[in-house]
């Protein structure tokens, strides 16, 4: 369908949840998932705008426009034409000053109505730049910013070579849509629906002790805390997985949920887990939001030990992952008390060899370039915990917090905390999650001299 400005597409129901919530605040960047690498030397701004455009080519949620209309929100998609960048020059900084500068570029409100999902912002300094992806989440997920920079890249090598880009446009997208549809109107939706609804009854969403009152509307700012795994503790989760026959994932996760237990009080609450909806060869390259959060469920009645724990997350995972078609936000209108059922996730990412996040060189050819860290997530939920697995196997821990709601330090000792309940997990799997102390030696002596005063 033609409208004006564009085809007129469907959204789906995941898209149409971020719209909801953008109308709710178009000026937060809640949402907006950032990306950055600098490049030495600086790229050329006219090759990335061609490049860039040359991207928008392929995956038209790229070069769409997002508006409401009488029916509901719909998005136009655009003809394609020239790549915009906007080019800054930053002068000589460095360090914390250059990633406060990145981190304003992705502050920035992107205007779904007017400008679409995607801004490319070029800080250029004396000899290099960096090149700051900013992509909302209504357009992108994490396997589609792998993408999103592979075909960049891979555009970029090839207009500087002389060669212009002849590729297709993808249109899986459309397909996800009319597939989820059909679903939905389908008589797998009561099965779902069903499954969900006894695997929610009554349940509380884990509600983590805050430094200060929960606000009445959330400001959608963040903050990131994150540690290296010890070498030693890797190996240790990865044995014990391999004991327990499960996936690493399965520990971090059932450990996760024990550190959590033990915070909150709480002997049975929710969690969020992103699970992705990519089935099938059609959506394998394609851009756009393909993952919908499921709901786990844990219980810590007594006597439960990190075995016990670790055995229910894999349950938990099975269970949620069989029936992750169905969109979280049908789940969570269904409640009666409309009380969030996720306020806490946690989800790991895996960077394979070919993870052009990990190894984005090959395709800016001529250039050195290397991936600036940055948090995700941040602000989205009171906490958004990712472990991420680099190619050789190394993880990294990173847990975003609503900065409304803690304090660095407490989320800082909540990690710590963390990487102490998985070295007791693995060496000690039998133990009871109950019995463990969440005090370190230091901790100990400041209560004893305390208690002694």
């Amino acid at each position: 369908m033609t409208g004006s400005g564009g085809d007129t597409r469907e959204l789906s129901t995941g898209q149409a949840a971020l719209w909801a919530l953008y109308r709710l605040a178009p000026e937060s960047p809640t949402s907006n998932v950032v990306t950055a690498v600098v490049a030495e030397p600086a790229l050329d701004p006219d090759l990335l705008s061609d490049a860039v455009a040359a991207l928008q080519q392929r995956h038209d949620l790229l070069r769409s426009r997002f508006v409401e209309t009488g029916a509901g929100p719909v998005r136009l998609v655009r003809p394609p034409g020239p790549g915009g960048i906007e080019v800054v020059e930053v002068g000589d900084v460095d360090g914390a000053d250059l990633t406060d500068l990145v981190r304003a570029v992705g502050a920035r409100p992107l205007r779904l109505e007017q400008d679409g999902p995607l801004r490319v912002t070029v800080l250029r300094r004396g000899t290099d730049c960096v090149v700051v992806l900013v992509v909302h989440h209504i357009a992108t997920d994490g396997l589609s910013q792998r993408i999103v920079w592979r075909d960049l890249g891979d555009a970029y090598g090839l207009l500087r070579s002389g060669v212009d880009v002849d590729w297709s446009p993808l249109t899986g997208y459309d397909e996800f849509v009319v597939r989820e549809r059909e679903l939905l109107a389908g008589p797998r939706r009561a099965e779902l629906a069903d499954h969900w609804a006894r695997t929610c009854a009554g349940a509380t969403a884990a509600l983590l002790p805050t430094d200060r009152p929960r606000p009445a509307h959330r400001s959608y700012r963040g903050a990131a805390v994150a540690r290296t795994l010890p070498d030693d503790l890797t190996r240790q989760v990865r044995a014990t997985a391999v004991a327990a026959g499960v996936t690493p994932f399965t520990v971090l996760l059932g450990v996760f949920e024990a550190l959590l237990h033990r915070y909150t009080g709480q002997d049975e609450f929710t969690i969020g887990c992103p699970a992705s909806l990519r089935r099938g060869r059609a959506l394998r390259e394609v851009v756009g939001l393909l993952v919908n959060p499921i709901v786990l469920r844990s219980s810590f009645p007594p006597g439960t030990t990190f075995a016990d724990a670790i055995a229910s997350a894999a349950r938990q995972v099975a269970g949620g992952t069989a029936h992750a078609a169905y969109p979280l936000s049908l789940v969570q209108a269904a409640r009666p008390d409309r009380d969030p059922l996720v306020r806490v996730t946690f989800t790991l990412l895996a960077r394979q060899s070919d993870d052009t996040l990990s190894d984005i060189s090959h395709g800016f050819v001529g250039h050195r370039v290397r991936q600036l860290p940055l948090p995700y997530d941040e602000g989205q939920f009171d906490l958004a915990v990712t472990v991420y697995q680099g190619p050789d196997g190394a993880l990294f821990a990173e847990f975003n917090y609503d900065v409304d709601l803690f304090d660095a330090g407490t989320v800082s000792g909540l990690l710590d905390r963390y990487l102490d309940l998985l070295g007791v997990a693995c060496a000690e799997p039998g133990a009871v999650v109950a019995g463990v102390s969440l005090v370190d030696d230091a901790e100990q002596r400041l209560l004893l001299e305390l208690g002694m005063s």
